[in-house]
């Protein structure tokens, strides 16, 4: 059985609402870069909503290929939150959870242009996967660091 066949029952699951509630909220009403005003705390919250949308992508729909697609959006939204001032801003510009709602809708109705870019998009997504995961790293200790110095700056003014 092909594995971009059309799943409407999953547009009535609840999992799926949650996919929808969790765009809506983060991206929507741009609580996504409020959360990342938080250094390194906020950008993994926002992460761990990304969850949601992984749990659909593998459990539900069973795709490899949509899954790794959905987890480099995600990361890709955290290590722009990561970035030292910068991220914060553009944190609220890309908009990771409206785009992973909408290749999962894509996909569970076998929309032929969203299952191509999912299969064009899964292996180079694979590759930036690992890129992405070491620059979070690196970033995270940066945002991290900076964060520390700041702090010190401000309790040594007292």
């Amino acid at each position: 059985m092909p594995e971009h066949r059309r799943y409407p029952e999953l547009l009535r699951s609840r999992s799926y609402q949650a996919c929808k509630q969790v765009s809506r909220y983060l991206d929507d009403y741009r609580l996504d870069g409020v959360i990342g005003l938080f250094p390194v705390v906020g950008d993994a919250v926002g992460q761990g909503f990304n969850a949601v949308y992984l749990y659909v992508a593998a459990v539900k729909l069973r795709s490899w290929r949509l899954s790794l697609v959905v987890l480099c959006n995600g990361l890709i939204d955290t290590v722009i939150g990561l970035i030292p001032f910068l991220g914060a801003v553009l944190d609220f510009f890309y908009q990771a959870n409206k785009r992973n709602l909408a290749l999962i809708e894509g996909f569970a109705t076998g929309d032929a242009e969203v299952v191509r870019e999912v299969n064009r998009r899964a292996l180079v997504s694979l590759g930036l996967i690992a890129l992405l995961l070491v620059s979070a790293y690196w970033l995270a200790k940066l945002a991290w660091a900076v964060l520390m110095y700041l702090w010190q700056s401000a309790t040594g003014l007292f």
